[in-house]
């Protein structure tokens, strides 16, 4: 429970704190007067003035605010602002008096700065890190019936030398050598038994997935990458690196026959033996539930078995210009996939339990830390760009809500009636409300079904 606590608090904090940190930046560059900006909410803790602005730490570290002179457009019989009584400021650096284009500006900078951090974390920590080689290998395991490469005459037990006469180390290497467009064949050099011959393919598109497939899949060996801490299989002493022989007394020729084994028996005991730095090791593991993804007419979320452990993967290091490319595209890849889900959810192609509020994400967090904490890195970025989408909602209190508000005003070059904006926001309100109700009733069903 306490590292669930703190990996939300550290994804939460960071997140809504860059947020918060856009609408003050841009905000200053408009000329806007800036009374506030706080890391945290609830009372302030330590608070410095530095010129304009106070500068506070306060007591709740889960994200922060910014408060702007002359956020609100009403006034008091006095002609102040309602919600700074006590003080007059200058006219021309009050929020409200500025362009529509300058509030815009203001207003998309959180959800921009969400997007900017996404992509950041991915290059710095592919940077880093390296990117996680799964498939040491270039050797086909399995080809799909009817796919270009079946069409083409790969077999099984293929392996591959080189693509478009580039050399292949690794597996995933295919998706920088091989050409991913419609009707454009690229050339694989394999080894078959003692021969060497030369196969051209060209892929097709997956209509579930939308990614251009050949339809051929790597041999994995049944090893061990990371293991989730408190597991069933930490648990049990499986450790990285170890190699999964048999479970209950099935052979395990690969990592990919695990999943298939282990998922469909939730809560049953299953016996595994492993081998780990030369010795046999055996023990009896029962599977804990987990959420998964399936894939059919409709998107469903459904709970399987699980022991926790992770695929063995291999650390190999990039340059920047390769890690600005490869996380540059995570980004994209995961923009189109968080658009394409919701666009489910709408069209009623996805279940609703894949929708989650804070506590799920809370509980994912801190699934995220128990991998690692480099898994957790990962988790930042996702849910970051998850809030900006989110944030751009175009009602009223979110920022898409006013940009849309603003982007009227210079369309039609004066101020939205304040009745039309009071309704506007009220109307906003009720659907915030329901939809904290609709999040936390999917997380307490999710969390305890």
């Amino acid at each position: 429970m306490v590292l669930t606590i703190v990996a939300f608090f550290f994804v939460l904090g960071i997140v809504v704190f860059v947020h918060e940190f856009g609408h003050f930046f841009v905000a200053k560059l408009n000329g806007i007067l800036v009374i506030t900006f706080s890391f945290g909410f609830g009372p302030k803790l330590l608070r410095k003035r530095i010129g304009e602005t106070e500068y506070a730490l306060s007591a709740f570290p889960f994200g922060g605010y910014v408060k702007f002179a002359g956020e609100s457009a009403e006034k008091d019989k006095g002609g102040k602002p309602k919600e700074e009584p006590e003080i007059e400021y200058p006219e021309d650096r009050l929020y409200r008096n500025k362009s529509p284009l300058q509030k815009m500006s203001v207003v998309f900078a959180g959800p921009f700065m969400n997007m900017m951090l996404a992509i950041v974390v991915y290059i710095f920590s592919l940077w880093i890190e390296g990117v996680y080689v799964i498939n040491p290998g270039t050797t086909i395991s399995e080809i799909r019936e009817n796919s270009p490469a079946a069409r083409a005459g790969l077999r099984a037990g293929d392996e591959i030398l080189m693509i478009n006469g580039e050399p292949l180390e690794y597996w995933e290497d295919i998706e920088q050598l091989a050409v991913f467009e419609e009707g454009v064949s690229s050339s694989f050099e394999l080894r078959r038994g003692e021969d060497t011959l030369v196969i051209e393919a060209a892929p097709e598109l997956d209509s579930q997935t939308g990614l251009w497939k050949f339809g051929i899949y790597p041999l994995r060996t049944p090893k061990v990458g990371d293991v989730k801490r408190g597991s069933p299989a930490d648990k049990a002493g499986i450790r990285s690196g170890a190699v999964i022989l048999t479970i209950n007394d099935t052979t395990v020729t690969q990592f990919g026959d695990m999943p298939r084994m282990i998922r469909p028996n939730l809560g049953v005991a299953m016996k595994f033996t492993w081998e780990q730095d030369g010795e046999l090791y055996s023990a009896v593991i029962t599977p804990v539930s987990t959420d998964a993804a399936v894939e059919g007419e409709r998107l469903d979320v459904v709970k399987v078995g699980s022991i926790g452990i992770g695929e063995y993967y291999e650390e190999r290091k990039i340059s920047f210009i390769d890690a600005v490319r490869y996380g540059s595209k995570a980004f994209v890849k995961l923009f189109v996939q968080i658009i394409k889900i919701l666009g489910k959810l709408v069209t009623g192609k996805t279940t609703i339990r894949a929708v989650g509020g804070p506590l799920r994400v809370g509980m994912m967090a801190g699934d995220m830390l128990r991998w690692g904490f480099n898994y957790l890195v990962s988790f930042l970025a996702f849910f970051s760009l998850n809030l900006a989408i989110f944030n751009l909602l175009p009602i009223l209190p979110f920022d898409g809500g006013h940009f849309v508000l603003y982007f009227a005003e210079l369309v039609s070059g004066r101020r939205i009636n304040q009745r039309v904006q009071h309704v506007m926001m009220q109307v906003g309100f009720v659907f915030l409300v329901a939809l904290m109700i609709f999040v936390f009733f999917m997380d307490f069903l999710n969390i305890f079904r």
